[in-house]
């Protein structure tokens, strides 16, 4: 454009001498914040989706704290014992591991925010000094319009994957947690079955003491006796100390301060009833794992940086220059054109390209480990679940029916104290195994509800 009316020098620019018409100035502002406002739209992330996920996933839900504050949902009460749901619960609001894990949503949502910004434009201008004239410049890139949904687009694929990770996590903390809950239980119960033997020992070395004072014994089987209670007793103390053991990892893996759980347990029933049909679980696993769904978001946004990476070779820039010579204002549009003859982005092509390849054996890997995780913890659940069967109405029963009809017949005068003795330290023993199979089938179901990356129905054992 070119004018020669001496009008539109009316104005001064900030104390210089160069003038701008009224029409270019009008363009030129225009265009500006046209860019500015384009850049300034940035979609909204969803942030409730980690917790609605998490919850529709395991029935309980998902809190965030602030660093170094313990929150205690409605739905837990501290006062009557911490039960294994009130724990996970706990787990999912408090756990310092897992709060951490889940400021990666706020980076994610950052950088897809970041993504979806537009560059500023670049204004330059030489001063008139001398013959030299006032000459103004405004730049822009243009490639930041067609690159940009581009760049969403593998933010948004991104902030999905984090997302899908984070669920993953939280269905690791609640599979951890119904483990040490599992873990705990077992200590408590061997701690109690260790008092137990250390009493049914002692009475039994008390026997075989009074029956060498009566001449029916001998010395080797009273220190065999005396023997038995320092093993009995050594055992109720390592039960004591495995027992604070795993209420200590319960209690940080819960998120909770040391005086802020009184230590008392509630004791979950036992679910007996699983789906135990093979294929249906690594069908529904592969459908339902969030990991597998982030290995397949992160496929997808490689492949979308290969193509963004062929699209950043070529650079275009917009530019409005304009001039004050003598009476004459002179402004116009310009364009500057990368040629990509020597650098072709050769490096960042092929770093995209080996990312690529690099998510799909990632996403091989894990959809490989979850039909592995599946069937091994299929396999353990159907033999914890036998076990547990055959103690709980094959073998206790007749035990416990055992040592009822010897404490009978010692009251009755037909057999001796140590008889029922014997019997009653049988039981006690086959308690232990069955809180073992009890113990093991617990952690069987929590680890197959982690492989299915979703509950499993079940009917409690009375």
């Amino acid at each position: 454009m070119r004018t020669a009316n001496p009008t539109l020098k009316a104005k001064t620019f900030i104390g210089l001498r160069g003038m701008m018409s009224l029409e270019a100035c009008v363009a030129a502002t225009s265009w500006v914040l046209a860019a500015a406002l384009t850049g300034c739209s940035t979609p909204h992330a969803d942030l409730g989706d980690v917790p609605a996920d998490v919850e529709w996933r395991s029935g309980h839900s998902l809190g965030s704290s602030e660093p170094g504050v313990v929150l205690i949902p409605g739905t837990v009460t501290l006062e009557d014992g911490l039960s294994e749901d009130e724990a996970v619960t706990l787990a999912l609001w408090n756990n310092a591991v897992f709060q951490e894990a889940l400021a990666d949503l706020g980076l994610s949502r950052a950088e897809l925010v970041q993504a979806g910004m537009l560059p500023n434009p670049t204004l330059s201008m030489l001063f008139p000094v001398g013959a030299k004239p006032l000459e103004l410049t405004a730049k822009y890139p243009l490639e930041a319009f067609w690159l940009r949904p581009r760049r969403l687009t593998v933010a948004k694929l991104d902030y999905d994957r984090t997302a899908r990770r984070l669920v993953q996590g939280g269905l690791d903390l609640i599979r951890d947690v119904r483990l040490a809950c599992a873990d705990h239980m077992l200590a408590n119960e061997r701690h109690v079955l260790s008092e137990t033997s250390v009493k049914l020992s002692q009475g039994i070395a008390g026997q075989a003491e009074a029956r060498l004072r009566a001449g029916e014994a001998s010395e080797l089987e009273v220190a065999n006796a005396r023997i038995d209670v320092l093993q009995a007793q050594e055992q109720l103390a390592r039960t004591s100390q495995d027992a604070r053991l795993t209420r200590e990892r319960l209690r940080f893996l819960a998120g909770l301060g040391a005086g802020q759980w009184n230590s008392a347990f509630q004791a979950a029933p036992i679910p007996l009833d699983f789906p135990l049909d093979l294929g249906v679980l690594r069908t529904n696993a592969l459908a339902a794992r969030p990991d597998l769904r982030a290995a397949e978001l992160g496929l997808e946004a490689e492949g979308k940086r290969v193509g963004l990476a062929r699209a950043e070779v070529y650079a275009l820039t917009g530019s409005i220059n304009a001039k004050d010579v003598g009476t004459d204002f002179l402004a116009g549009p310009g364009l500057d054109i990368s040629i990509p003859i020597f650098n072709q982005n050769q490096g960042g092509i092929a770093q995209a390209k080996a990312r690529f390849d690099k998510a799909a054996r990632h996403y091989v890997t894990v959809r490989d480990r979850i039909l592995f995780e599946v069937e091994e913890a299929h396999a353990r659940l159907a033999q914890a679940l036998g076990s547990f069967e055959k103690w709980r109405k094959h073998i206790l029963p007749p035990l416990e029916e055992s040592a009822m009809l010897a404490a009978r017949s010692y009251g009755a005068g037909n057999v001796t104290y140590l008889f029922m003795l014997e019997n009653d330290r049988k039981l006690s023993d086959a308690g232990l195994k069955a809180a073992e199979a009890a113990a093991e089938l617990r952690r069987a179901r929590a680890e197959l509800e982690r492989a299915a990356g979703q509950r499993l129905t079940g009917d409690p054992a009375n």
